[in-house]
């Protein structure tokens, strides 16, 4: 049976992008900062768990039922998708501050909300981003960000509006998601692919 619940998905980092919503629907999307400057990581990751443990028990009206705080959790009808960190450190693309920072709140997002009894599911970003946008990593011959500023054309394309690319990667995530729950109501996103050639050998 199709998933008919709300699906949390999340792009971690200091600043993390999120989109939340029912498969088929138009996901809301956020960026949330759970690290500042001057945070030690005890205080960036009590920020995380403090704002999953919310979202997890929000009052919700989902398919037309009002669900009461901590019901929706309760009757499973919440899930949540990370995009999986980096498990490696090459020191090219990311620092170890950065590195440690995505894990710890893949942690304690996680684990939380998996104690409260959410499904939580990790997918890496190069599959996500081979199903939404035809491709999972563009050359490096390929202006920076590349992928992620792909991402956010076919979220606007599809009518959403994503605030920056954060959480146009978490959109992607919260898509792929709802293509493997729900996928007689996913977005075909296929019509808004770029011409494989044309999308590596870049883009404005």
């Amino acid at each position: 049976m199709a998933y008919e619940g709300v699906i949390i998905a999340l792009d971690l980092a200091s600043v993390s992008g999120i989109a939340e919503g029912k498969p088929g629907e138009t996901p809301q999307l956020s960026a949330e900062r759970f690290r500042k400057p001057t945070d030690e990581y005890e205080e960036s990751f009590g920020r995380a768990i403090g704002w999953i443990a919310e979202r997890l028990v929000t009052e919700r009206f989902i398919g037309g039922k009002f669900y009461g705080r901590g019901e929706a959790i309760e009757e499973g009808m919440i899930r949540v998708v990370i995009e999986a960190p980096i498990m490696s450190f090459s020191g090219e693309t990311t620092n170890a501050d950065a590195l440690l920072i995505t894990k710890g709140l893949w942690a304690c997002i996680g684990g939380f909300a998996r104690r409260r009894g959410a499904m939580v599911r990790r997918h890496a970003v190069t599959t996500v981003r081979k199903a939404f946008m035809g491709f999972g990593r563009a050359p490096k011959h390929c202006p920076k960000d590349y992928e992620k500023r792909e991402a956010r054309r076919i979220c606007q394309a599809l009518g959403w509006n994503p605030p920056n690319l954060d959480a146009a990667d978490a959109a992607a995530l919260w898509w792929f998601a709802c293509s493997q729950w729900a996928p007689a109501v996913a977005q075909d996103v296929r019509p808004h692919w770029l011409n494989p050639e044309l999308a590596l050998r870049g883009a404005a």
